[in-house]
């Protein structure tokens, strides 16, 4: 799809289909436990039909609302940062179709945005930071402008300082993927970045550095759909692995809010490693993967065209 890219763009594209593979990937063993994926599918390495609650409703290959929320902040991007007026329009719109996979976190937070409130809804889910990483690409080298906008566009739903905190926090993984750090110190970093927001959950990211294996840092945080669950396991999850493709058959197959989990890794995890380094038969077979080429190719020209 892509050929002799510069570095560059191929890790831009690599963390915007990264991103989307994930979802895509985690869509149909959302919601089910570890066990059951297990039972139903055995090892999880490829985009499988959903025998979740989504069955009947999305096919193999699809994202969900992770995504969608993702294309909605590219579309409302400019080189000023997000037009969050756009955004929230953006939001109207798809909560008027009644989308199988929106969560409700957001669907509170759009009815506000109906009348004109943005004040979002006190709610620590994984709604805001799981579709961060278009502005991450923006701003990965100001981070003080990251910080500011990433604040702005994530409490117009989730106005909860462990949310936004996650935000920042997923936010700055993908800004320093994209300079090439991988590494247990940025840890350290982060926990500077984020500690006005939320210290409490800064402290939490702290402690992924003393788990040296992802199963037992996912029995430790949790994958849940809590921002203090899937966050640090997507992180950990990035900083345990040496390649994209490790790191993402195991957030797919953790149980909990899989496509949240495998999204935010593969955000980060994509951004690092690159496109070049994403299994072609994951690319290939992504639904619509022409409309996620051009976003991609939009993004990369905003921010370096």
């Amino acid at each position: 799809m892509v050929e002799n890219m510069d570095k560059m763009k191929d890790k831009v594209f690599g963390c915007v289909f990264g991103a989307v593979i994930g979802d895509a990937l985690g869509m149909a063993t959302e919601g089910l436990k570890k066990e059951e994926i297990k039972k139903i599918y055995g090892i999880v390495d490829d985009y499988v039909e959903p025998k979740n609650y989504l069955a009947g409703k999305c096919e193999k290959g699809e994202w969900t609302d992770d995504t969608e929320q993702a294309i909605f902040i590219i579309k409302s991007l400019n080189k000023n940062g997000v037009d969050i007026k756009k955004f929230a329009e953006y939001l109207i719109k798809w909560g008027n179709k009644n989308p199988p996979h929106i969560g409700l976190t957001s669907l509170k937070a759009i009815k506000k945005l109906k009348n004109n409130d943005f004040s979002g809804i006190d709610s620590p889910t994984c709604g805001a930071a799981m579709r961060v990483y278009p502005i991450a690409i923006l701003y990965y080298d100001n981070l003080e402008k990251l910080k500011e906008e990433i604040i702005k566009v994530s409490k117009i739903t989730h106005n909860n300082k462990e949310a936004i905190a996650g935000s920042l926090a997923i936010a700055f993984f993908v800004s320093s993927a994209l300079k090439d750090k991988k590494d247990f110190n940025l840890l350290e970093e982060c926990y500077n970045f984020i500690k006005e927001v939320d210290e409490n959950f800064a402290k939490r990211l702290l402690k992924i550095k003393e788990f040296n294996d992802i199963d037992s840092l996912y029995n430790y945080f949790g994958t849940g759909v809590l921002t203090r669950e899937v966050v640090p396991s997507a992180i950990g999850t990035y900083l345990l692995t040496d390649n994209f493709k490790e790191g993402m058959i195991k957030c797919i197959n953790a149980g909990g809010d899989t496509d949240s989990l495998a999204s935010m890794y593969g955000a980060i995890s994509g951004a690092y490693f690159g496109f070049k380094n994403i299994p072609k038969k994951w690319i290939d077979n992504l639904k619509n993967k022409e409309f996620i080429f051009n976003l991609a190719k939009y993004l990369y020209n905003l921010k370096f065209g």
